[in-house]
């Protein structure tokens, strides 16, 4: 059913917008990069005969209808991306729905419910340290209010750039979607990390999707002369940095739950001269869990930890919290058709859960059934410009959404 000399191609096309000369894609969101890409798969899909509409933060929407009026079984994912990043995370799952939803066209195959292709809006967290954000707003998580506080580095608003980039954010409250707006919802992306690849199984079953708490720590010390201030003197904002850093990787290693995980993704330090005490740091810290006790565990220690050492040192700080995003527990029900659709195609396929966070975490609120499928990246790397898959393994995996999709789109 897929065409797979199509799909390696239009792959090849996407990419194209944000190319890196070394490999790789930097797309951000509300960029001009993402916007020539948008552009061209919004193509695709007028191609073949969707029904295409954007909200007002940038979610796409490309529907083919039904044989009956009932609600829609949707498919898709995001195609912004991190900085210096990969051409599969996101945009995979986005091109694997388009060819899954025209093969099925194509085929003459009948679906009593619409299908429908969804592009999600600012999925990554690098521009405005919020991720999700197009899912967050449908499932009625993200206010205006919020959208305008958040800013990336050159001090834009969220809100701001997604008006220039012509989205009618104006009208954000009617981008919210009501409760089980659609039947189902499936997104196929890569894993992200190395199971499906060390265990030689082109598709992954996800059982659920662990989730974040973000938050931007901004520590006070004072600024001094590095050769004439004693060390007992000293109140080093970036030494106190590094004592909770390393405190925060204790936690998530070992007093902490087996699954959770604790990041800090960066360190800015304030003169940031060879010659002067860093007056001033702040520091990203992600902590993330597929348990919710756990996560909520980590947390406390996390806070508990920063509050100690800063006392501890004589500085002062400030934790803003940037996300607070509980574990999602996915269909049983859609585990069991992909389960069995891979049995009839004879693709070997295994069940585990998501350590990284995805649109499809949000969606069980405005879906009967949310699924997910995983397909294996070479070494587990993402967020990467050397980010790799196996074509082989994307056919199997997009044959078998499609065929899923099928299923789930003939019951009423």
């Amino acid at each position: 059913m897929i065409e797979h000399k199509r799909l390696q191609e239009q792959m090849n096309e996407v990419s194209k917008f944000g190319a890196l000369a070394g490999g790789g894609i930097t797309r951000l969101a509300f960029s001009p990069e993402e916007k020539a890409a948008r552009v061209y798969v919004k193509s695709l899909m007028q191609d073949i005969g969707m029904c295409i509409r954007e909200d007002a933060i940038g979610n796409i929407y490309g529907r083919l209808d039904g044989e009956l009026p009932l609600s829609a079984v949707a498919t898709g994912s995001h195609i912004d991306s991190v900085p210096l990043g990969g051409c599969y995370d996101g945009t995979l799952g986005v091109m694997c729905s388009l060819e899954a939803i025209r093969s099925i066209k194509e085929s003459g195959i009948s679906h009593k419910r619409p299908l429908e292709l969804i592009i999600f809006s600012c999925e990554e967290s690098s521009r405005f340290n919020m991720a999700t954000v197009g899912s967050k707003v449908i499932a009625g998580k993200l206010k205006t209010e919020k959208i305008k506080a958040l800013r990336d580095k050159n001090g834009v608003s969220l809100y701001d750039a997604a008006k220039d980039f012509g989205c009618d954010v104006e009208k954000l409250d009617k981008a919210e979607l009501k409760k089980d707006e659609f039947y189902a919802y499936i997104e196929l992306h890569i894993e992200q990390g190395p199971v499906l690849e060390a265990t030689n199984t082109p598709v992954g079953i996800v059982s659920g999707i662990a989730s974040p708490f973000r938050y931007e720590l901004d520590i006070k010390g004072r600024a001094d002369h590095s050769g004439a201030t004693p060390m007992n003197m000293r109140q080093d904002a970036l030494v106190c940095a590094s004592e909770i850093i390393l405190g925060i990787e204790k936690i998530a290693s070992q007093k902490a739950g087996k699954s959770t995980v604790a990041t800090v993704g960066f360190a800015n330090a304030v003169p940031g001269v060879l010659n002067v005490i860093p007056g001033e740091v702040k520091l990203g810290i992600d902590i993330r869990d597929i348990d919710k006790e756990s996560l909520e565990h980590a947390d406390k220690l996390v806070n508990e930890l920063i509050r100690e050492v800063v006392q501890k040192r004589g500085l002062s700080f400030t934790l803003k919290e940037l996300a607070r995003d509980f574990p999602t527990v996915l269909s049983k029900e859609i585990a069991e058709i992909l389960a069995n659709q891979a049995k009839i195609l004879g693709v070997k396929a295994i069940t585990l859960p998501s350590g990284a966070g995805h649109d499809a975490m949000h969606m069980p609120h405005l879906a009967q059934y949310t699924g997910m499928i995983f397909v294996p990246c070479k070494d587990g790397i993402s967020h990467n410009v050397n980010e790799k898959v196996n074509m082989d393994d994307v056919y199997k995996a997009a044959e078998v959404l499609a065929r899923t999709l099928i299923e789930l789109s003939n019951k009423e």
